[in-house]
């Protein structure tokens, strides 16, 4: 006769095996983390083409713009028109290529509480092949990591701090040339002593 302990851990046996292939089939579900984009991921990709112009304007009416006129030389629209420094503008250019996603966050926050419901600063920037993308910037995360930025109406980024405040600087020191300051000349440079003629007062 078989003891009753026996069947106990028959039974207990038992109940491990089924349990073990129950979760073999089904699996836990956790929570994924937020993903963190590599190194390597931009906001914009080289499918997007030829950077054809770039328009920056803030909350409080100030615009930046410049675009490559047709024969393929940046010009500066606004705040006032003329040629642009041809390196500054490259320059320019390759931050906007550069613009490094820190993470893509999958839960989408209230607009509201990052700066998102009403931007400070937004970008608009359009490719030779008709393509076109608004980037708004909102808020600095709190760990200072990067700008909350919404993409074409949608998804929200955290976007490199450091690319941003590159590409806001045009506000503020558009990439026209450098002037020339004339070389002062000896005669407005020197002070002339008037002759002094012996016995006339």
């Amino acid at each position: 006769m078989v003891k009753r302990s026996t069947w106990l851990l028959l039974a207990i046996l038992a109940l491990a095996i089924g349990a073990y292939y129950f979760l073999m089939k089904h699996p836990s579900k956790t929570t994924e983390p937020t993903p963190t984009a590599t190194g390597n991921s931009f906001l914009l990709t080289q499918a997007d083409g030829v950077l054809q112009s770039l328009r920056i304007y803030d909350q409080e009416g100030n615009t930046f713009q410049m675009q490559r006129d047709l024969s393929k030389i940046w010009v500066i629209i606004a705040p006032t028109s003329g040629v642009a420094d041809q390196a500054l503008a490259d320059a320019a250019e390759s931050q906007i290529s550069a613009l490094r996603v820190v993470t893509m966050l999958e839960t989408q926050p209230d607009p509201s509480s990052i700066g998102l419901a009403s931007p400070v600063d937004t970008l608009v920037v359009s490719f030779a092949n008709g393509t076109s993308h608004k980037i708004e910037i909102g808020n600095m995360t709190p760990t200072g990591s990067g700008y909350y930025v919404r993409y074409d109406d949608g998804k929200i980024y955290v976007i490199s701090q450091s690319g941003i405040d590159a590409i806001l600087k045009l506000l503020i020191a558009p990439p026209y040339p450098a002037t020339e300051t004339p070389n002062p000349t000896t005669e407005s440079t020197s002070t002339l002593t008037p002759e002094i003629t012996p016995g006339i007062p």
